[in-house]
């Protein structure tokens, strides 16, 4: 007859265990993790298989882990959609900055041309004379 590894009292650890499990979750891995509970050199997949409660768990986790894993990719698209909208607009105003120190190295220029013809403030700010183009 074999030997009885699980009990009312190390199901609930064993069943706290899968409930809380964070990584990927394989027959294999549980079996590992449950025999190190369980201070065992190995326990089968059958064995835990056996008892509804572990099973229903497992069964459930996965699927939790499985709807988690198909809710990041969305979430995942949505940051990287963000981050190269950012870097889209951290470029362009780069761009408009550079053109804005050109119009006022141009204006400089203008402004020192200006001064040397003798033009005053008034003269440069006369309204452009109206075309009747009828």
């Amino acid at each position: 007859m074999p030997k009885i590894l699980i009990t009312e009292e190390n199901l609930e650890e064993i069943l706290l265990l899968i409930n809380t499990w964070d990584s990927k979750l394989t027959w294999d891995l549980l079996c590992h993790k449950v025999a190190e509970l369980l201070n065992v050199r190995s326990i089968e997949r059958q064995s835990l298989a056996n008892y509804p409660d572990i099973q229903k768990a497992f069964s459930k986790r996965k699927q939790k882990m499985k709807e988690q894993e198909a809710a990041i990719p969305e979430k995942n698209v949505t940051i990287d959609y963000l981050q190269k909208q950012v870097n889209n607009l951290k470029a362009q105003v780069q761009r408009l900055e550079e053109i804005n120190d050109r119009y006022k190295k141009t204006f400089v220029i203008w402004q020192y041309n200006a001064y040397m013809k003798g033009m005053t403030e008034n003269d440069l700010n006369k309204p452009l004379v109206a075309v009747n183009r009828q």
